[in-house]
């Protein structure tokens, strides 16, 4: 896995489907909804009152840097990247 470093995260999406592909074949893009991640590591220069390990939240995903560890994908971000917190209350 990776760790972050500095003042970043890595996230990975929560796996929303935002395409569709006709009977033609032809995928499209829904942006109807947008994609949450979940935290997955902080980095060390990150305040002590950060978001946790495990929180869903919305990010900036043009921001985000998408690395490839084996089968996995997952998105390193800076923490200024992050817009909000989602609570399931």
């Amino acid at each position: 896995m990776i760790e972050a470093t500095n003042k970043n995260y890595v996230i990975e999406a929560m796996g929303h489907d935002s395409k569709s592909t006709t009977s033609g074949g032809i995928i499209i893009q829904h942006n109807d909804q947008t994609e949450l991640a979940q935290i997955v590591s902080i980095g060390p220069d990150i305040e002590k009152n950060c978001i946790p390990v495990g929180t869903k939240v919305i990010v900036n995903w043009g921001a985000c840097i998408p690395v490839k560890v084996g089968n996995k994908k997952v998105f390193v971000i800076h923490a200024d990247h992050i817009l909000g917190i989602v609570n399931d209350d």
